[in-house]
């Protein structure tokens, strides 16, 4: 380290400015001299030093007028200012131009060594985390980078499958009217049918997500009431989870008006349904349970007799493009939880996940502020 850090100093005393050169390059230092204040900054100005050893009374100026015009286009220098006087006001002084230390003279030779290694340690020290920074910096806006171009790929694509979705739902429709299909027919019909759906529901997933990443997401709050609301909701679903011998049950305390988009909180509890259903085995169970949190909030449980959840996964439940569940089980784009976590935070309640592990079932809870307005 020694072999490349360059000092300066600067001092009139031409005696006392060679001795102490001498014993610094004896040291493995590299050192430079100035007998006044232009001689120091001719030098500063086309080289850089690690440190500058200053004394404070020179023919031209003060040594802290010159840090002051050192310090106008370098802030990386370590300072030691060396004086054989020293009042407190000039002491202040000198540390406001980041001075790293006064020394009064005379100085003793190994007591100026270890602070000179202390004032190196802190320049390193500083280089490293400026390293440091930059990199950190240079990521922050790689990163910022990359999130734009995700966002733009996944409007432009969502926008451009939307359409296709639509053109191909269309001909299949008009060729369904056409058509008279024997039962095999008929089946294999009824699975594309399904499929348009899946694809569909994750179109509007990529619709909103992309609305979500640009602050875009539409909310319209109106009155409505959420029991019956909630129950209907849970009636579709009932269907869907019958195919597979799985029971769905509606519990309410009566009631209950909110103030909220009920077109976005249908989805939530659509998602976290669906969510649910492809999580709970065959013959197994969910409860939705609607009721009051406290007098200014209800509260939506949805409780399945399913996978459950591993504690290690529960705090990236609400990410985006996270899929809980058991391994290998094949989930969609994991967005439906993160969706429905940006609508609920929109409405001013908030949503949770509890579960005693993995094979233990699961509950999905949100709550939305109760009040007309």
């Amino acid at each position: 380290m020694t072999e490349q850090v360059k000092i300066l100093v600067v001092d009139d005393d031409n005696n006392l400015r060679e001795t102490m050169a001498d014993l610094l390059e004896i040291e493995g230092y590299r050192v430079y001299q100035a007998g006044n204040g232009q001689e120091c900054l001719d030098l500063v100005s086309t080289e850089f030093f690690n440190v500058i050893l200053m004394d404070y009374n020179l023919p031209d100026e003060t040594g802290l007028d010159l840090i002051r015009k050192i310090r106008g286009f370098n802030q990386d220098s370590q300072i030691l200012m060396i004086t054989a006087y020293a009042s407190l006001n000039s002491i202040m002084e000198a540390m406001k131009e980041s001075v790293y230390d006064f020394l009064i003279k005379p100085v003793d030779f190994d007591y100026l060594k270890r602070t000179i290694n202390r004032a190196l340690d802190k320049y390193f020290l500083e280089q490293s985390n400026k390293a440091l920074l930059a990199q950190l910096k240079q990521r922050n806006e790689d990163l910022d980078r990359l999130n734009n171009m995700k966002s733009k790929f996944f409007s432009i694509v969502s926008h451009d499958l939307s359409n296709s979705l639509m053109t191909l739902k269309m001909s299949f429709d008009m060729l369904k009217k056409r058509l008279t299909p024997d039962e095999d027919q008929a089946k294999k019909m009824s699975y594309m049918d399904e499929s348009i759906g899946q694809i569909e529901h994750l179109i509007k997933d990529l619709v909103d997500w992309a609305a979500i990443e640009k602050g875009k997401l539409r909310i319209e709050k109106a009155p409505f009431e959420l029991t019956a609301s909630m129950k209907k909701t849970a009636e579709i679903f009932k269907d869907k989870a019958g195919k597979r011998n799985i029971a769905v049950t509606f519990e309410s305390v009566g009631e209950i008006p909110v103030f909220a988009d009920e077109k976005r909180i249908r989805q939530v509890i659509s998602n976290i349904l669906e969510n649910a259903v492809r999580h709970t085995p065959d013959y197994g169970k969910i409860d939705v349970i609607v009721s009051k949190l406290d007098e200014k909030n209800a509260k939506v449980s949805v409780k399945d007799s399913g996978d459950g959840i591993d504690p290690q996964q529960a705090p990236s439940l609400f990410s985006s493009f996270t899929q809980v569940g058991e391994k290998g089980r094949v989930g969609r784009l994991g967005l439906g939880l993160s969706i429905a976590k940006d609508i609920v935070t929109n409405h001013g309640g908030r949503i949770w996940a509890e579960s005693k592990g993995l094979g233990q079932g699961a509950a999905f809870n949100f709550t939305l502020p109760i009040g007309k307005n």
